[in-house]
Parts: structure tokens; sequence; C-alpha cells
């Protein structure tokens, strides 16, 4: 009962909130109902410096997708919790955030400094999604302010305690040259940013682990060495902004030298069945309409049941290039034609299997 009630006041708020954000029904409609209950979620914890943050990427995003829509609600929206902010940032600046540890007994200080160490070191995720982006910054202040907090108490955890968590730390190495890897291949490769804006912070974020843990433990020289060793790259990389153009330029590349695949035969009526099946599955999706079709394969092949080796239907393998709602044009370098049989004929024509699209130039569509 006690969910429902609290179901029916989230559907109250965001409705009440507005009423044209509830309805819309636009490109952007996940985005936009995102939003408003995020401005909830600001108002449930009170971390509204981070709600800011979250709802301003949100409301990007929804610009970008549809460029049509007023977002004057939601611009009031976030210039209240920016207000909600300044409030508690002045309120909090007359405060101190030490904590006061003189009262602590020796044994309560070894809890407390066991509790904060496993925090830092074997709690912390060391993960980012795009999701946490607009909030890492505030993420690395909170990590740094409970490292802070275990300095002041000047205390360590019992030795077995200390032998477990430094066990937990040793195993983060593996992560750490994970993130560097990911850093590299993003470098030289091209296609969406948000996955070099995550690992950005993400390298961020081990740069952050090591720096805590050496300074915790001074005489693991290992720890040192992963802390050099992320921050080379952090170093080297620059700034996130550095990073996406040196990606951006990887895009262009790789847009202005795609071309198109050669094809085994040309069948006007094979390439048509093709398009009209890519535009019915994916045009939605890919948020295009297909004006070309390549076949890369001579011929049908079957498709049979695993287990009884009965046929089920047959495929062939295309290309496909669409032009794009933003007039650009896409290449599909894979995607199957699929027809289901019955047992006398071949109906149900779908595409299907479809690769990831990259863009390219409308001018190597020949």
């Amino acid at each position: 009962m006690k969910k429902l009630q609290t179901i029916l006041i989230a559907f109250l708020f965001i409705v009440s909130a507005s009423a044209q954000d509830f309805i819309y029904e636009g490109p952007a409609k996940s985005e936009v109902r995102s939003f408003w209950i995020n401005a909830m979620g600001t108002q449930k914890t009170g971390k509204f410096a981070e709600g800011v943050a979250v709802l301003e990427a949100k409301m990007a995003v929804v610009k970008q997708k549809d460029p049509a829509y007023k977002t004057d609600k939601m611009e009031a929206e976030i210039a209240k919790w920016k207000t909600k902010a300044g409030a508690a940032n002045t309120n909090s600046s007359s405060t101190t955030t030490t904590s006061n540890n003189s009262n602590l007994s020796p044994a309560q200080k070894t809890t407390k400094a066991d509790k904060l160490m496993r925090s830092l070191f074997v709690e912390t995720a060391l993960k980012v999604n795009q999701s946490d982006v607009p909030v890492m910054e505030f993420r690395f202040k909170e990590y740094n302010d409970k490292l802070q907090e275990l300095i002041d108490l000047n205390t360590m955890p019992n030795a077995s305690d200390i032998k477990y968590i430094k066990t937990y730390i040793a195993s983060s190495t593996y992560g750490t040259n994970q993130v560097i890897g990911n850093i590299e291949a993003y470098k030289s490769t091209a296609g969406d940013l948000n996955g070099m804006t995550q690992s950005y912070y993400l390298a961020k974020y081990h740069q952050l682990y090591w720096a805590a843990a050496q300074k915790i433990f001074p005489e693991e020289t290992d720890y040192a060495d992963e802390y050099q060793k992320i921050t080379a790259l952090v170093n080297a990389n620059g700034s996130l902004e550095d990073l996406k153009a040196g990606r951006q330029k990887n895009n262009e590349e790789e847009t202005k030298n795609r071309k198109l695949p050669t094809a085994v035969m040309k069948d006007a009526a094979a390439e048509k069945m093709m398009m009209d099946a890519f535009n019915k599955v994916y045009k939605t999706d890919y948020k295009g309409t297909a004006t070309k079709a390549i076949i890369l394969q001579s011929d049908w092949h079957s498709v049979r049941n695993e287990l009884t080796s009965i046929i089920t239907g047959r495929q062939r393998q295309f290309a496909i290039v669409y032009k794009g709602n933003d007039n650009k044009c896409y290449l599909v370098k894979s995607i199957y034609l699929y027809q289901e049989y019955n047992g006398s004929n071949y109906t149900n024509t779908i595409a299907r299997y479809a690769e990831s699209p990259g863009e390219m130039l409308c001018e190597n569509v020949k």
C-alpha cells in the first residue's frame, strides 16, 4: 500500500510539474520523462548541485533529439534547484565538515578506520555508466572527503583487516590495465563519443583510487607504480576535450574513407526486397530510409533446425546504405534478408542481424 502511495505521489508530481511534458510523445519522450523523475529525486536526496548537473545533461539531450521542443519549464526547474544548491553551499560553508573524533575510544577509532578504509578501497565500485557522467566530479569530491576523514582519524584497522583490504586493492590492478587499454583503443579508432567520455572519467577514478592507496600505504611500492602508470596516461591524453577532439578527427577520417563493398551481382528485385525489409524493421531505430542495397551473396542459404536439420527458412547477406533524418548517409556493412519456410513456400520476408551503421560521405555512394 505504501509503495502504491509513493508511485501515485510521483505520478502527481510529474503531471503537475508539466502537463505538456507528460503527454509529449516526440523523439525525446524518454529523456523528458526522465528529466522530471530526476527532478523529483533531487527533492528527495537533497543533493541539489548534483541534481542540477544531471538535469542540465538531460535537457541537453532533449534539445539534441528534438530541437523544436520548448524547454522553458525545464529551465525554470533547473533554476529552482540552482537557487537551493547555492543556499545549501552557503549554509555548509558556515559549518565545519571535519569529524570530531576526540570523544571516540581507541577501539571505536579502530572500528571507524576499518569502515572508512573498506568504503574507500573495497566498496567503491570503479565503474562509470553514461548516467554517472554528469555527477562524477561530485563523486570525486566525496571520495577525497572520505580519504581526508580517514587521515584525520590517524588510526589504522586491525592487522587482519588491513591484510584483507590490501588483497582487494591488489586485485584492482586488472581494472586499471583494462581502462588504459580502453583509452588507447578509443584514441585509435572511430565511433561514438559516449564511450570515450566514460573511459576518461573511469581513468580519473582509478587515478584517485591509487593516489589514496599509496597515501594510506606508502610502504606498498606496487601502489605507487599503479598510480604513476594511470597518472602518466591521464597527463599524456590531456583534458576530456582533447580526447574528444582526437576521436572526432578519427571519426571524420573514417567517414571520408568509408566505401561501399563490392557487390557479387546485381538483382533489382532482390535489392528492392532488402530495402523494403530494412525500412520496415530498422527505419525508426536507425532514423533513416534505405537508398541502396548491395548483394554480398549470390544465392540464398538454407537455415535449418539445429536438432532436426529440417529447413526452417533461408537467408541472404546484403549491405545497406540509408539516408538519415539528419540528411547524412550511413553504411550497414552486413545485414541479412530472411524468409520463413512453411513446408512448401518461403514467406514472411524480414531483415535481421544488422551491424551497427557507420557514417559515410553521400558522394561515395555510387
